[in-house]
């Protein structure tokens, strides 16, 4: 049986191929902060669901975005799968290279959990949806009307982007050669 392969396609917007799940979350943090990501998910958020579309020079930079998002979805997509090499006994209070954010407790010892739970609610194909349909209404003067059906994949995206920058932070601290990935 042949093993079904999921195309990052981190080519388009990193100028290299990624086939490892974790290896294009480091990629995607290297191209883009955690802090910043999340600035601009909410940006492009605003403008789908305001009818303001964001400004004309801004356009490249939203679409490099939305590739560098699609990459990152289908790396969560992947790592959802793996058995969990990243979970920790560390309490983020004790951590001080992260604030945890919108991540429970629980989800910041165990960031795959948010993978899972995200993968459950809805299907990568879904995200990919979502991310289209906010990219397009956000380079248009019209608005989504139906904002509501697009709350739930924002508020886990976000999720996903916190746990992501958790493992990688892991993966930073205990060493590369440890994570094969």
């Amino acid at each position: 049986m042949k093993k079904k392969i999921v195309d990052l396609e981190s080519r388009f917007w990193s100028g290299s191929e990624v086939h490892s799940g974790v290896k294009l979350l480091e990629t995607f943090f290297q191209f883009n902060d955690l802090v910043t990501t999340r600035e601009m998910l909410n940006k492009i958020m605003i403008s789908a669901i305001k009818k303001k579309p964001v400004p004309p020079q801004d356009a490249a930079a939203v679409f490099h975005f939305y590739l560098a998002l699609r990459s990152f979805v289908r790396a969560c997509f992947l790592i959802s799968w793996k058995r969990n090499q990243w979970a920790s006994g560390a309490s983020p209070e004790n951590d001080s290279l992260i604030k945890t954010g919108n991540l429970s407790v629980e989800e910041y010892r165990d960031p795959v959990r948010v993978f899972r739970k995200a993968f459950k609610a809805y299907r990568r194909k879904e995200y990919e949806a979502f991310l289209s349909s906010v990219v397009y209404f956000s380079l248009s003067d019209s608005g989504c009307k139906e904002e509501q059906k697009m709350v739930g994949p924002y508020i886990y995206l976000v999720k996903m982007l916190e746990a992501a920058y958790v493992i990688v932070e892991r993966r930073v601290e205990l060493g590369k050669e440890r994570w094969l990935g």
